[in-house]
């Protein structure tokens, strides 16, 4: 069964809308997970009783088979009461798309156990593997394993190493979080209750069941298989940059929200305003402002629904249009890290006491728009070499 436009219209709503009933119990943690650098308990059991873990999960195992737009709805939703929270469901979402490339045995193992399964995935090939009896052997050390804490199998990525030592090509292995060490690494100024520790593992052995090549993991061949549902189809990589870049346009769409709010009762020092919305000067920097935050929306919805239209007419997406998602998604978090200075300015220097929430969406929003498949300098580049042909300067689209 595939969903109908009126269907997924109608999921999207529900879902925002169940976000915004959890909401407080998100905004309520936030505070514990800053402290904690990790999701509380409370939160943990909110993304589930929610089902926002489960957009990208196959129906065959209880998931909701959502599109990238769907994903893309609740994150900013989420960000609205805990960017940290929004972060670490995109990335389990993500994590999860992309264990459905793994064989039938490896995802009914991970999956078998319920909808709720979460996933992690590390991108950086920091490990190595080699070739024994029914598997490989798995060492390495991969940073940046966001909702590790909380996760249940990790999709780690490693170089294998030939009889002589030297690699002979890439590797992605899943393993599950009960065989991993995981070292207390996150310590950031922001999204800290990520919990995006480093994960660790020696000598352990991963059957070749739950092992594809990273050629396999990165490749497109899917995106025009027509026995394949839509989700599946869908670019993974592509999809998970719109993911991420969606929780930073949510955080803008945060923090342009309380500035609102809060302006009428707020005065313009060091002038005679005492309330921000009689200054002319306010308005129409806020306008330009909210226009800002806006593009960057319309940036993400773009790339989302580019994506989602391919996979739904199994055509897949020339290359041309992938650079161009790129750019969309640098340019999405460059606009929203721009308006979040205005805004801070907007505001005040009210904005940075601690228990205002304007310093953590800065904070959480800065950090988050610094991960790499987000960096506008390259999405630019790969953009621009678009125009005229050139080799992608990144290996995986």
């Amino acid at each position: 069964m595939t969903y109908d436009r009126t269907d997924l219209l109608r999921l999207r709503s529900e879902l925002v809308d169940t976000v915004h009933k959890f909401g407080p119990v998100l905004a309520e943690g936030t505070a514990e997970g800053e402290r904690a650098r990790r999701l509380p308990d409370a939160t943990v059991r909110a993304i589930e009783e929610s089902r926002v873990a489960r957009l990208w999960t196959a129906r065959a195992y209880g998931g909701l088979e959502a599109d990238v737009r769907t994903l893309s709805e609740v994150v900013k939703a989420l960000s609205h009461h805990c960017p940290s929270t929004s972060w670490v469901v995109n990335n389990i979402n993500g994590s999860n798309l992309l264990a459905a490339k793994f064989s039938q045995a490896a995802r009914d193992e991970v999956f078998g156990g319920g909808p709720d399964t979460k996933l992690a995935s590390v991108f950086a090939a920091t490990g190595t593997a080699v070739r024994t009896d029914g598997g490989f052997l798995l060492t390495g050390s991969w940073p940046y394993a966001t909702g590790i804490l909380h996760d249940d199998w990790a999709i780690l990525v490693a170089r294998e190493l030939g009889p002589d030592g030297q690699p002979v090509g890439g590797l992605s292995l899943l393993v599950p979080v009960s065989d991993l060490t995981i070292e207390d690494t996150w310590r950031t100024v922001g999204m800290r209750a990520t919990g995006s520790h480093t994960v660790v593992l020696r000598d352990a052995f991963v059957p070749a069941h739950r092992v594809i090549s990273a050629e396999a993991q990165r490749g497109r061949e899917n995106t025009t298989d027509t026995s394949l549902p839509p989700l599946f189809r869908t670019a993974a990589i592509a999809a998970m940059a719109v993911i991420c870049a969606s929780v930073v346009v949510g955080i803008g769409q945060a923090a342009l929200a309380h500035v609102v709010d809060k302006a009428p009762g707020r005065g313009i020092a060091p002038s005679r305003y005492t309330s921000q919305p009689g200054s002319q000067t306010f308005v129409s920097e806020l306008g330009r402002t909210a226009l800002t935050i806006d593009a960057a929306e319309l940036h993400v919805d773009r790339a989302a629904d580019v994506l989602d239209e391919a996979a739904r007419a199994a055509t897949g997406l020339p290359d041309t249009e992938l650079l161009r998602i790129r750019g969309d998604v640098g340019q999405a978090v460059n606009l929203v890290t721009v308006a979040l200075d205005e805004l801070m300015w907007a505001h005040g220097a009210a904005a940075f006491a601690e228990s205002n929430p304007l310093q953590q969406y800065w904070r959480d929003a800065n950090t988050a728009a610094r991960h790499a498949m987000l960096n506008p300098r390259i999405g630019r580049e790969l953009y621009g070499g678009a125009f005229f042909g050139l080799d992608p300067v990144v290996p995986s689209l």
